[in-house]
């Protein structure tokens, strides 16, 4: 899975997830294993590949619907403390952050359509220079909304603590003219919005914060209360001081050695800082699997799942976003 956002250097500690996704007119077989069909020779599989890619630890879990048909750990969460990976422990997901941004439960409840306006949202406006096309929701969730990464996001890191800079805030003080970070040939790019596709992180912080200014409620603490309670995510954090179990280490692998990287955040955290187990990603992905519902609660409501599986933008490069993959 993708590592980091674009300024980071590469996470050497993986965790990844495969689900079989099934139709309810047919059933879709598991792929072959690698090397032949007992878990042991996918375990093989597995530690090669981990160690031809120079990763520290690898978390692997498969599962289709509501069963977990394997999984494996391998090697440490933390090579200096000696510390052996479990199931407990918690991975960096950087870009994978993305896909929990809460956003489509407020279309499941009514409060937008697709095609309006994020102006009308917002406690600030956010407007592409030059253009007077508006931004819509649509747009924001394609990545098509002409908001870019400028470098005032190298600025935006914190190691050790979570960022002191209010989401809502840094955001205003980037997208409006009178703000303290704009910039007008670095923060956004030169298209109108909708009309081409260009990869944001700060376009995906700025979902977070109309999840924050649509229901009066703190980002984090809307997940808590909607996404991870609900699901039984216990061990997911968007915060790094809120953290109650052993986060995997990440490193740079460098001179035939790991070097390591400080926990760190930034202030656009919505994009790239969730910390989750393997376990509690199952649950999540599940709900999506399973049409919006897992172990009888109802994340999203079963139209809405078949929206976001819609596809949007069919000129998007293979290798990004969230692909899901079926024989309909």
């Amino acid at each position: 899975m993708h590592c980091m956002k674009f300024k980071k250097i590469t996470c050497l500690s993986l965790l990844t997830i495969v689900a079989l996704l099934a139709c309810k007119k047919e059933e879709i077989e598991a792929p072959a294993l690698p090397e032949n069909s007992t878990a042991v020779g996918f375990e093989k599989y597995l530690t090669i590949q981990k160690r031809a890619q120079n990763v520290s630890a690898l978390a692997t879990l498969i599962f289709k619907e509501d069963q977990v048909l394997f999984e494996n750990y391998q090697d440490e969460s933390d090579i200096e403390k000696d510390i052996t990976l479990t199931k407990d422990h918690v991975f960096l997901l950087a870009s994978i952050s993305k896909t929990i941004t809460a956003l489509f439960q407020l279309y499941d409840q009514g409060k937008f359509k697709l095609d309006y306006n994020i102006n009308d949202y917002l406690n600030f406006k956010a407007v592409v220079p030059d253009y007077s096309k508006a931004i819509t929701f649509k747009m924001l969730l394609t990545q098509t909304s002409g908001i870019t990464d400028g470098k005032v996001l190298n600025n935006e890191d914190y190691y050790g603590k979570d960022s002191p800079v209010p989401l809502d805030q840094f955001l205003e003080n980037y997208l409006t003219v009178d703000g303290d970070y704009y910039n007008e040939k670095q923060n956004f790019h030169d298209f109108e919005p909708g009309s081409d596709h260009e990869y944001s992180n700060v376009g995906n912080a700025l979902i977070a914060a109309l999840v924050e200014d649509i229901t009066g409620i703190d980002f984090n603490e809307y997940c808590k209360k909607n996404i991870f309670q609900p699901l039984k995510m216990h061990d997911t954090f968007w915060r790094l001081d809120e953290v109650t179990k052993i986060i995997v280490q990440p490193y740079n692998y460098a001179k035939r050695d790991y070097e390591l990287i400080s926990h760190y955040t930034f202030t656009d955290c919505p994009n790239g800082s969730l910390r989750s187990s393997v376990n509690d990603m199952f649950n999540f992905l599940s709900a999506l699997v399973q049409e919006g519902t897992y172990d009888g609660h109802e994340l999203l409501k079963t139209e809405t799942v078949a929206v976001m599986i819609n596809p949007q933008a069919t000129s998007l490069d293979a290798t990004m976003g969230f692909t899901l993959v079926s024989n309909r």
